[in-house]
């Protein structure tokens, strides 16, 4: 941490803004958490297993899918700041009125249903818009030799942030006068007013020029054309695309483990909120291991230790004999939900030339797509077959990702 600590101003002043958006952002987001809360919610609104599953992947379909337009729009741009707010502002601010229709409307269960589906849509949506800009950022104004003791603070101090999430949820959801829908109608206010919170951080960010670009106007087709060429001449890119795509795949099991770990052991629903704790101090208490090995042995390697780490929730819950030993099994849920996250995001920037740093970020975020089937595929398995079998088939596609990764090579 010292190295940040003498890093320059402006650097110190955009760690500050982007930990402090993040922050704000995880706070907001863990109130209506997609593994948590989210599913409990539209259960109680009346969703199906499959439905659930859609809804998720859906989600994840609207955030990945447009990575390569995106990156296209932001190519050759000496700024892209304005594009990244523009992107949230269109997707944070209507979630204040989703509070109000399902305050005032959530007894009508679809209209609920097909209104929180819209709006939670729209703003997952504008968030994938938004991930290359504010990626691009990071890679501009973090230099590489701090990048991942960044990444692992950013990780604990939005984590210990998001530790007020599950006191909030367990509170709402615990006063009787706040009857269902209207108690998760106050998670979305909290979320809306946390996410507003985290967008005006992003104001804060002085970000650098980029430097001039040599082909700044090339089209959507020439950009696309472009891509098979960076895939076939870099293998580092390529093992991580490969990696990236398997993981993504992996999340068959990402929305039943809470709705497993209920029906297994006969749980209250304030059981939610205890595991929604143990998931966010997992995350808390491995973001600067993460981040000291990035920076201690490179990016790739750290990458290649948290995906190894990914096999264990799937095979832990199947074996798990005891309702709370499932608190370990969400604390290292929550442990690898960020640092995949950030191990993808540090070894893409340590690879990608600086001219297509926009692309490489665009295709790393692109290869999530396969998360948008897990979900449904997950909840097809579980309707089919039960919830064991969703968690052995990410077991064996977590493993085939742990594999990929050992042949991304080093670079030094």
């Amino acid at each position: 941490m010292s190295h940040i600590a003498t890093a320059p101003a402006a650097v110190r002043r955009n760690i500050i803004a982007i930990i402090g958006d993040v922050a704000f952002f995880m706070l907001g987001f863990s109130c209506m958490d997609p593994t948590t809360v989210m599913p409990q919610f539209l259960k109680e609104l009346g969703a199906s297993p499959q439905l659930i599953g859609l809804i998720s992947g859906l989600r994840l379909l609207v955030l990945f899918a447009p990575q390569p337009y995106v990156a296209h729009r932001v190519h050759g741009r000496r700024r892209v700041k304005p594009f990244l707010i523009t992107a949230c502002a269109i997707g944070r601010l209507p979630m204040f009125l989703l509070f109000l229709l399902i305050w005032a409307y959530g007894h009508h269960r679809t209209l609920a249903l097909w209104a929180f589906v819209l709006f939670s849509l729209l703003f997952i949506g504008s968030d994938g818009f938004s991930i290359v800009p504010w990626t691009e950022i990071i890679g501009k104004s973090i230099p590489s030799n701090i990048r991942g003791r960044f990444f692992g603070a950013m990780q604990t101090v939005s984590s210990l942030a998001a530790l007020g999430a599950p006191a909030l949820v367990s509170t709402i959801l615990s006063i009787r006068a706040l009857t269902f829908p209207r108690n998760y109608a106050i998670l979305i206010l909290l979320m809306a007013t946390g996410l507003l919170l985290s967008m005006l951080m992003l104001l804060l960010i002085q970000e650098p020029d980029t430097p001039p670009q040599e082909d700044p106007e090339r089209t959507f087709a020439e950009h696309l054309r472009r891509i098979p060429a960076l895939w076939r001449n870099d293998p580092a890119l390529r093992w991580i695309l490969t990696t990236q795509f398997l993981l993504a795949g992996g999340g068959v099991a990402s929305s039943f483990y809470v709705l497993y770990a209920r029906e297994r052991f006969g749980l209250p629903e304030s059981y939610v909120a205890i595991y929604l704790t143990a998931q966010t101090l997992g995350a808390v208490l491995t973001g600067p291991l993460w981040g000291w090995m990035a920076d201690r042995f490179g990016a790739v390697r750290a990458l290649r230790a948290v995906v190894s780490l990914a096999v264990v929730p799937p095979l832990a819950a199947l074996v798990m004999p005891v309702a709370w030993g499932f608190v370990l099994v969400f604390a290292c849920l929550g442990a690898l939900g960020w640092s995949l996250w950030n191990a993808f995001t540090n070894a893409i920037l340590s690879v990608a030339p600086p001219a297509e740093r926009p692309t490489y970020i665009a295709l790393q975020n692109f290869m999530n797509l396969p998360a948008t089937l897990a979900p449904f595929i997950g909840g097809v398995i579980v309707a089919w077959a039960g919830y064991p079998a969703a968690f052995l088939t990410t077991a064996a596609i977590v493993t085939l990702g742990a594999l990929s990764a050992r042949r991304i090579p080093l670079r030094h």
